[in-house]
Order: structure tokens, then sequence, then C-alpha cells
């Protein structure tokens, strides 16, 4: 097979991969690295689960106890993973405005999807078990994020 031969193998290789993470197809847990508690990525595709917010790791961290919880979540998510036979990744739009899916001003310019294992939504798992919190976003924006500190005051409604 020639050089251009193997780049166009490549090419549709990757194109069926993101097919299949695009529609569903189960997916092995070894093609998913966890970023974080909410953030994978799959062959290259950086993906924000979405349905559920994780706190942070490092210095987007606010609080030290976000910290440990995030790398908690992040590390109960790879044992969810590791632990599943049937790994299903729905990809979605992402909540941003008209125009900017797959640049900076959406997502970081990151896709958007539903990640179940065995059946179950991996961001009903994490709340479930404290690890995370519900986050649901509108068609075009997302609601502000709640704190992981437990001491830190609600804002006040005025």
């Amino acid at each position: 097979m020639g050089k251009t031969g193997r780049t166009y193998f490549i090419a549709l290789l990757l194109v069926v991969s993101s097919v299949a993470a695009s529609t569903g197809e189960p997916i092995a847990s070894q093609d998913i690295y966890v970023l974080d508690g909410n953030t994978i990525d799959i062959h290259g595709q950086r993906v924000r689960l979405m349905g559920f917010d994780a706190p942070e790791l490092d210095d987007r961290a606010r609080f030290a106890i976000e910290r440990m919880l995030a790398t908690r979540a992040a590390a109960r998510l790879r044992q969810i993973i590791r632990r599943g036979d049937n790994i299903d990744l729905r990809m979605v739009a992402c909540a941003c405005r008209p125009g900017t899916e797959g640049t900076q001003q959406c997502n970081n310019g990151w896709s958007c999807g539903y990640l179940t294992v065995n059946g179950k939504d991996v961001g009903d798992m994490l709340v479930a078990e404290n690890l995370a919190h519900p986050f649901v976003c509108g068609q075009y924006s997302c609601p502000k994020r709640k704190s992981w500190c437990p001491f830190e005051p609600a804002p006040q409604v005025i």
C-alpha cells in the first residue's frame, strides 16, 4: 500500500471511529481516556459529558476540597468505565450560541455527549455518589456552576 493509500485508510478509520462514537455504538473501555470527572478523550476527540458537573482539578479548583473531590470523581469515572461491558457515547450539540459550535467560544472547542455504561448514565451514577451535581444546559447556554465548598454561602437572591 502506497503513502496515499495509507493516508486514505487512516482517514477512513478515523471517520469510522468518530461515527461509531457519535451514533452510540459500543466502545472499548481502553479507547477512553478520562481527563476529569466530566471530560473524556476518545480517539483524540475531547468530549464534555453532559447532564452533570464534576469538581475541577488543579488550578481551576476554587478550594482544596474541590481538588480532592475532583480526584475522587475522575477515579470513580475511570473505575466505572473500566468495569463496563457495554459502553456507549451519544454525541449531542453543545449548548452554545448558533455558529460557535466547534470553536473556542463554544465549550473550548470540545464536543458534547452522554456516556452510558451498562445502560446507566455515568453522570447519574456520579451524582448519586455525591461526586457530581446535576447540570442541565439550555439550548444556547448553561446555568452557573454550583460551588463545591460546603462552607461557601449561597448567592443572595435580590
